[in-house]
């Protein structure tokens, strides 16, 4: 289970809880690149060697304690993005440090701009950004993710509820 170690302890306990009850659509980018695949929780997406593992869901899944420690506020109108890059030309996958910008159109095509934080728990380095949300708000998502000269655009979708 690499991907359970890579994506840190405190988020992982939400995307396994959140992987029987939510399903980050990816409908725009399977239709792109027709390479999504779900992966305990989230879902991800191969770029050439980079597996992009990501999932939304709603700050109110996390722990009050663990919010805290991260800094996150919960609210039913907010929702969690996690990012998580690894390199997969290495057998032991490891994680990458990125650079991530995005934004996200809501169910009226307002733009909602995306502020990623970085979480280093070696191994793991994942990113998470905050994004409001109304109720039944669709949200599609556009992430640039650049390393060095190399820039790919990850595009999914999901729908937060209240």
């Amino acid at each position: 289970m690499r991907f359970s170690k890579l994506i840190g302890a405190s988020i992982l306990v939400v995307a396994s809880v959140l992987a029987s009850s939510f399903t980050v659509a990816s409908a725009a980018n399977a239709a792109q690149t027709g390479q999504a695949e779900e992966a305990q929780g989230g879902q991800f997406t191969r770029f050439d060697n980079w597996e992009v593992h990501y999932i939304a869901f709603p700050s109110t899944m996390l722990q009050p304690e663990i919010a805290s420690r991260y800094n996150i506020r919960r609210s039913g109108a907010r929702g969690l993005i996690n990012i998580s890059v690894l390199d997969t030309a290495r057998e032991d996958k490891p994680a990458q440090r990125v650079a991530l910008q995005g934004y996200a159109l809501n169910s009226v095509g307002q733009r909602i701009n995306l502020q990623f934080r970085r979480f280093v728990e070696e191994p793991a380095i994942y990113y998470i950004a905050e994004v409001g949300h109304e109720n039944e708000d669709r949200l599609r998502f556009f992430i640039t993710i650049t390393q060095g000269n190399r820039s790919e655009e990850l595009r999914f979708t999901h729908t937060f509820y209240r």
